[in-house]
């Protein structure tokens, strides 16, 4: 849309967003589109926040803060795709987008197991029948509630939930998936955010068609199917070629301009400042991570005090997030017998999450000097002690974590049995390994891991003080995964969802593409939602008394 045919709708002409992340890109994408004048102040020397790559060594070795997979359900995320040139032949959603990855769970002393639809669960996850039967059942109570959910689910740990159902070996790797799918700490995650999570990837709509590529024909992503990646380095593959986009359609950029405050007269914001840089606009979109938003507000205490504002104490009080994203480079190419290859390390002490860029990279990608085979890593929890020293990943020293890692990776007797089949029987311990690589930003000191950038996350203590885009201050705006969406967890669909409401709630002419909820939970929620005012057992527990009452009473009769 041209931005010469499109007028601003209200008088907030003049836009000035904090952040280059996705969530602010996206509020200056539709902004940008409509009129507005906008202006993007970001606080390092690139945009992406939490989803960035970088070439740093002289090996130019590609890394990032964590390699990033895009669900069905990431309705909003694939509609910007669309809109952004990749190149003269089309848009990343068409060029740049990997086919469906294949996850699967992988122990240390069994055979690794894949997805193949619902009924694949059990085997997938250790379950026996009657584990199964329990499992589901729990999913279900989680599915058939909203405002139960909501204002009690959200303050129970899914783990903790499912314990008491599932045995150790069922549980152990039932939670292993938490971290690599949701996102999230299994110690921390909620019952909410867990099942609404599996609920969005099982039954979501509409799919997502993708043409042709050079590996095939046309295909579909939709409910159930694997998760797509990029087909390079983030940077290169997303934010490079979407900041020049936006610079086509006038947005302007300014680098290592992080926000020190917000001046604020009691109703509107009047200026805001980036060091003794004085940034004025009509209005004001905070679209940077809640760590660094709460020490803004924290500046200006009439600020703080305003609704939503004062969220951000209580949203921030578990602290951040310590997920630590790794590289093992190899001097030589590892098969995989499965195409797309996406492995939880379900035994492993730090949660681990592996994949082979060159599975979905373009095949000109570099890859780094010498390197013929890439494995970007995450560890997604932090609490957990390893194996070898017996401390968290908040304890060890960047050595330690690496020796931790690989210890936890080549342990894995699922994983190093589908490398033998791959690779004419050779073991992965016989591949040499010629790097390890931490990505920059984490800092480890005795005191504890720490980021230049905290990241934020759903868990127990933290989901019921989502603040929403709008603020009571008139010309303030909060855009980031860390605000209310349907979307619901902090994910790539979250933050552009919310960097669209922001941008809707200075113009309703800015769309936003809802979730799908089938109309069967959305009637047995409905439900459960007077079940829950009236104090009563969850829809399912009362089915489930009801039908056990009804069996008793008839088997008194029957037996009289």
């Amino acid at each position: 849309m041209s931005t010469s045919t499109v007028k601003p709708q209200n008088k907030m002409k003049s836009i000035v967003i904090f952040g280059a992340g996705i969530a602010g890109l996206s509020a200056a994408h539709e902004l940008a589109q409509l009129g507005y004048s906008v202006t993007v102040y970001e606080a390092t020397d690139q945009a992406g926040g939490f989803f960035r790559s970088a070439r740093l060594g002289n090996d130019n070795m590609p890394t990032e803060y964590s390699w990033h997979g895009m669900g069905p359900w990431y309705h909003n995320a694939f509609d910007v795709m669309q809109k952004i040139p990749f190149s003269e032949k089309g848009s990343i959603y068409d060029l740049a987008l990997s086919r469906p990855v294949d996850f699967g769970i992988f122990p240390d002393t069994a055979q690794a197991q894949f997805y193949a639809g619902f009924k694949s669960i059990p085997k997938m996850f250790r379950m026996n029948t009657w584990e199964f039967i329990t499992w589901s059942y729990v999913m279900l109570k989680a599915w058939t509630s909203n405002n139960r959910s909501r204002s009690k689910y959200d303050k129970l740990n899914a783990a903790q939930t499912w314990k008491p159902f599932l045995k150790d070996t069922a549980y152990k790797t039932w939670r292993s998936c938490f971290g690599p799918w949701i996102g999230s700490d299994w110690s921390k995650v909620s019952l909410h955010t867990t099942g609404d999570f599996f609920r969005k990837q099982l039954t979501t709509k509409p799919p997502h068609e993708h043409k042709a590529d050079h590996e095939g024909p046309a295909w579909t992503q939709e409910a159930g199917i694997g998760w797509l990646l990029f087909k390079g380095p983030s940077s290169e593959y997303l934010f490079n070629p979407w900041v020049q986009h936006l610079k086509g359609l006038g947005v302007t950029f300014h680098w290592e301009m992080p926000l020190t405050k917000l001046e604020f007269d009691g109703t509107t914001i009047t200026s805001a400042f980036c060091s003794d840089d004085k940034i004025q606009g009509d209005s004001y979109i905070l679209a940077i991570n809640p760590f660094i938003t709460a020490e803004i507000l924290s500046k200006t205490p009439a600020l703080e005090k305003q609704e939503e504002l004062k969220l951000f104490k209580p949203l921030i009080q578990g602290g951040p997030h310590i997920q630590v994203s790794f590289r093992l480079a190899f001097s030589e190419e590892i098969k995989f017998p499965r195409k797309r290859t996406a492995v939880v390390v379900s035994d492993s002490e730090f949660n681990l999450t592996l994949f082979a860029v060159e599975q979905v990279w373009d095949k000109e990608v570099d890859l780094g000097q010498n390197i013929r085979s890439l494995w970007t890593g995450t560890s997604c929890i932090s609490s957990a002690p390893g194996r070898i020293y017996h401390k968290p990943v908040n304890n060890c020293t960047k050595e330690e974590f690496i020796e931790e890692v690989t210890a936890q990776i080549l342990s894995c007797g699922a994983l190093n049995e589908l490398i033998k089949e791959a690779n004419d029987g050779k073991e992965l311990r016989e591949f040499p390994i010629i790097k390890i690589e931490v990505w920059h930003e984490w800092k480890f000191s005795p005191a504890g891991i720490t980021s230049l950038q905290p990241k934020w996350v759903n868990s127990t203590n933290t989901q019921a003080f989502l603040p929403a885009q709008k603020t009571p201050v008139s010309n303030l705006f909060l855009a980031g995964a860390h605000t209310k969406t349907q979307a619901q967890v902090w994910s790539i669909e979250g933050a552009v969802e919310s960097g669209r409401r922001a941008a809707k709630a200075i113009d309703d002419r800015v769309g936003v593409i809802n979730q799908y909820q089938p109309a069967w939970i959305k009637f047995l929620s409905g439900i459960d939602d007077i079940l829950f005012t009236i104090k009563a057992p969850q829809l399912i527990d009362s089915m489930f008394l009801i039908i056990l009452v009804l069996v008793v009473a008839i088997t008194v009769v029957f037996f009289r």
